[in-house]
């Protein structure tokens, strides 16, 4: 067996809720990858083939990695799900400056008639072209490096276990309209309308990411949750704006073969119970640390696999003692079934990297001494 056929199988058992030789390690990154490097941030999104090599060279220096979730990145394809403006390194900010959201009110409540008359298509080429000077320019190139990128990755020994990522409507359009906007006068004002629109927002949506399942052929593809939480919106909102779309995408997902993992920033507790609806051993949940992880692993994880959790602030500020015995916790009380180790959410680029090294140490000695 190759060492990428050991860690594929370690981490499909994982993902199976199966006795596992090794809790898996995965972490989660961009940045910190080029700052282990050395690279520039602003050569980093630039170039898609120095991006995957960055990205490889740095999990090596970790160590214990059995894969990743992101082989390239490029932060400008942000802009077509968040709907709002990316402010990147190199263009609109200093070479080594980390690339930013600018959310602004870019999407106006006559923009949902248009999309009604026109069509989502349509109008979605239009707001790319006129608001975000068409960031699916980039999205060809995106692709076919993430095809290039595979097979060194799998000699390497490295799992992809991400691919695309995919969201719901109700993400896409809080980015655009910006959150207060759209929670009080669009959920509370029109949600009839809303529930109109985004019906058509999914159907449109569900056409373009089966086209990038057929080309990537992923492990798995994110299902991004950050704002559509039960911790912000009520639960009847909550049902009808946010978790029937995500359901859907990750039975969408499952019926092509391919591992839905719920990327869920901010607080999900309220939630839990209904990824409980999902087949059972099929998923991963993937925590930023704002969820209560154990409260998580109490609800759902006999249903799905659950990753994470080291927190962004002890990986920047905190000492290699501090995460190791962090991660030996959470591999103690998450694991050793149903549980991958990774960061919550990115590694932050001002993380250290002897900090983000103790997570793998951490996952090799507890397999040494079970």
């Amino acid at each position: 067996m190759t060492p990428y056929e050991e860690k594929l199988n370690r981490i499909n058992k994982a993902v199976a809720l199966e006795p596992v030789d090794k809790v898996p390690f995965i972490p989660c990154g961009t940045s910190i990858y080029a700052k282990i490097e050395g690279v520039k941030l602003g050569d980093y999104i630039k170039d898609m083939d120095l991006n995957y090599k960055v990205n490889l060279g740095a999990l090596e220096k970790i160590g214990g990695v059995d894969g990743i979730q992101n082989m390239v990145f490029d932060p400008k394809l942000l802009a077509t799900s968040w709907l709002s403006e990316v402010k990147v390194p190199g263009v609109h900010l200093s070479d080594n400056e980390l690339w930013q959201i600018h959310e602004q009110e870019l999407i106006k409540q006559e923009d949902y008639d248009d999309i009604l008359k026109k069509g989502f298509f349509r109008w979605y080429l239009g707001f790319m072209r006129k608001k975000l000077d068409n960031p699916m320019q980039y999205a060809p190139r995106y692709f076919w490096k993430i095809r290039k990128a595979r097979k060194p990755f799998m000699k390497a020994g490295y799992v992809c276990i991400g691919g695309p990522g995919f969201g719901s409507p109700f993400e896409m359009f809080c980015g655009g309209r910006s959150m207060e906007s759209f929670l009080i006068d669009d959920l509370m004002e029109i949600p009839d309308k809303v529930d109109e629109v985004f019906k058509k927002v999914h159907t449109v949506n569900k056409t373009l990411y089966k086209l990038q399942l057929k080309m990537l052929k992923p492990y798995g593809a994110w299902i991004g949750g950050w704002r559509g939480t039960p911790g912000i919106v009520n639960k009847e909102m909550f049902e009808r704006f946010s978790w029937q779309y995500m359901k859907d995408l990750a039975l969408m997902l499952l019926s092509k073969n391919v591992v839905p993992i719920f990327h869920l920033d901010s607080d999900w507790e309220r939630g839990l119970e209904y990824f409980r609806e999902l087949p059972k051993g099929r998923c991963i949940m993937a925590l930023d640390g704002n969820t209560n992880i154990h409260k998580a692993k109490e609800v759902v994880g006999d249903m799905m696999c659950i990753m994470g959790d080291v927190p962004a602030e002890m990986l920047a500020f905190g000492t290699p003692d501090k995460v190791y015995d962090y991660s030996m916790n959470l591999i103690r009380t998450m694991g050793p079934t149903g549980f991958i180790l990774s960061s919550g959410c990115d590694i932050p680029f001002n993380a250290k990297l002897e900090n983000v090294q103790m997570m793998g140490k951490a996952c090799l000695d507890a397999a040494k001494n079970k």
